[in-house]
């Protein structure tokens, strides 16, 4: 069977413009947008960490939409309620606003970004899926290179609030219309029967110790990703890098996701997920000790990206194909809606909590290592969830 090439590429490039767009802009905004306004950095934290809530809870109504219904409407849906909500982040005055608008832009999360259109990858594309997310995650990869730069040009040759408009704008040709038409070459049937999907599929799965293990991986490289993603500026700033060199060294993260993530799609037949996991667990926590011990005057801060980046790139494939192949790929949506609802709750701590260390500490300090307690305890768990696997799952369970 011919692998569908025309439906996935499409869908990829959607991931870099909703991932660059929606989630990376964050962390240039937040900056200039608390200089002119006078907001703390741990009330705008908060926003963001109200938003990641709100994607937390509906994860899971979105992932089994997507088993029944497919991804057509909701997706489409999805980029246009992110272009509205955009253009009204651009005309927040008060805190409160910034709340309201964050929070339900972490609903739109759960319609646009990875576990949806992984849930179509495994919907659609059947036994080629692990392909599918694979060259998914290759454009996805390039989006923190792509819109941080860009969004901070924008930012510099205007100011933030024109920035976030031409985002806005950004979503109709790359969002709206792209999922509309592209999502309508279904493979299978528009609707499911609901009686066709494993029922009890999630109970199922949340009473073997394997659910829980994968969950503890998943969610401390959530705390640990989130941690970095929204912290490295002012971490690498208060350490005395200079924020060419800090966003020059950031900008390494995305090509060497992608690097990864070709690595695993050149060897796909003889990378499995088990040794996929091991080296995508193990080469943040590496990436964490370079940083550690980076200084101003070193290129340890570019190898920390390398390393980082390597490892981000290897384990997103992890994560979206580990649960399907120890428990079993019927139900996949709400499955992996199940695991990006805990995950989601953990990074929506993240940016808040670390914000809040800062300031009781002084400074990040404090912070660096425990992000790197974060890694290490993801590599952890994930050994975790190998011996306790079952050694032959049944993927039409």
């Amino acid at each position: 069977m011919t692998f569908r090439w025309g439906f996935v590429l499409p869908l990829a490039f959607a991931q870099l413009v909703s991932w660059g767009s929606l989630y990376y802009a964050f962390a240039v905004i937040a900056g200039p947008m608390a200089t002119e306004m006078g907001w703390s950095s741990p009330a705008i934290n908060g926003a963001l960490s109200a938003g990641l809530a709100a994607t937390g809870f509906a994860s899971f109504f979105a992932g089994r939409a997507i088993d029944v219904y497919g991804g057509r409407v909701l997706m489409t849906a999805g980029s246009a309620a992110a272009a509205l909500l955009l253009l009204a982040w651009s005309q927040v005055t008060e805190l409160w606003q910034l709340y309201a608008v964050w929070i339900a832009m972490g609903a739109t999360f759960s319609c646009v970004l990875y576990e949806p259109v992984f849930a179509v990858m495994a919907r659609e594309l059947k036994d080629d899926y692990r392909r599918g997310i694979i060259t998914i995650t290759l454009l996805g990869g390039l989006a923190s290179t792509a819109f941080i730069p860009l969004t901070q040009f924008l930012v510099n040759v205007s100011d933030w609030r024109q920035a976030l408009m031409v985002l806005a704008a950004i979503q109709i040709p790359f969002g709206i219309i792209l999922h509309w038409f592209v999502l309508g070459q279904t493979g299978v049937p528009t609707v499911i029967a609901k009686a066709a999907l494993p029922k009890g599929r999630v109970r199922k799965a949340i009473a073997t110790p394997v659910f829980w293990f994968l969950a503890l991986s998943y969610g401390a490289h959530a705390f640990m990703f989130t941690g970095l993603t929204f912290h490295i500026i002012p971490l690498l700033t208060e350490r005395g890098f200079a924020l060419p060199m800090i966003i020059a060294a950031y900008t390494l993260v995305g090509p060497f996701q992608v690097i990864g993530r070709i690595v695993v799609f050149a060897l796909e037949k003889r990378i499995d997920v088990r040794l996929a996991g091991l080296v995508g667990t193990s080469l943040p926590v590496v990436g964490l000790v370079l940083l550690i011990l980076a200084t101003p005057s070193s290129p340890l801060v570019y190898l920390f990206a390398i390393f980082y980046g390597g490892g981000m790139g290897i384990k997103t494939i992890v994560q979206a194909t580990a649960g399907p192949e120890f428990l079993g790929r019927e139900g996949y949506g709400a499955l992996q809606g199940t695991f990006a609802g805990i995950n989601f709750a953990i990074q929506a701590a993240t940016p808040f909590a670390l914000a809040v260390l800062w300031s009781l500490m002084g400074g990040y300090d404090q912070v660096i290592w425990i992000l790197f307690a974060g890694a290490t305890l993801s590599a952890l768990a994930f050994i975790g969830a190998l011996m306790v696997r079952p050694k032959a799952p049944d993927s039409s369970r």
